[in-house]
């Protein structure tokens, strides 16, 4: 059950890490798209806006979920560099369980907001605002998921 748990983890990151790297390529597209027109041909376009946006909201939590993964989010270490050895790692599990509790949370509530705005959308290009939305419930899910692969692994004997 680890062992699945880890690499399932390992592959949703992979397959993260090449999504973020497609919607930052997306972003700074439409930013230049967006600084040409306004700029060079002078007609601003409103649509960049809409684009960048959706993409950001995702590239932020993808790369979040990402951080939980490769443990490189930021963090205080002053407690537990203090504790004894046992004591430490007590506190990493805590705290690694606490952050897969905070993606089930994020998965809720990002569900809620999917239901509730489901009818509308974007005012320019007229897209679902689900298509932003949904990176809550699907970025909370992969924060638990790799949450729970670190806790696990860590559990198991391995890095934590």
């Amino acid at each position: 059950m680890f062992m699945f748990l880890d690499r399932l983890s390992r592959l949703l990151s992979r397959l993260t890490g090449w999504a973020v790297v497609l919607l930052a390529t997306i972003l700074v597209g439409s930013l230049l798209v967006s600084v040409f027109f306004r700029y060079v041909v002078g007609q601003a376009l409103s649509w960049p806006e809409e684009i960048c946006m959706m993409a950001f909201a995702w590239l932020t939590l993808l790369s979040g979920s990402l951080g939980v993964r490769e443990n490189f989010h930021v963090r205080l270490t002053l407690m537990t560099d203090r504790l004894p050895e046992k004591a430490g790692l007590l506190l990493e599990r805590l705290t690694t369980l606490g952050i897969a509790f905070f993606g089930l949370v994020l998965v809720y509530s990002g569900q809620d907001l999917v239901a509730r705005t489901a009818e509308n959308l974007t005012p320019t290009l007229r897209l679902p605002v689900d298509w932003v939305n949904w990176s809550a419930p699907v970025c909370g899910g992969l924060v638990c998921l790799h949450a729970l692969a670190r806790l696990a692994v860590s559990i198991r004997g391995g890095r934590s």
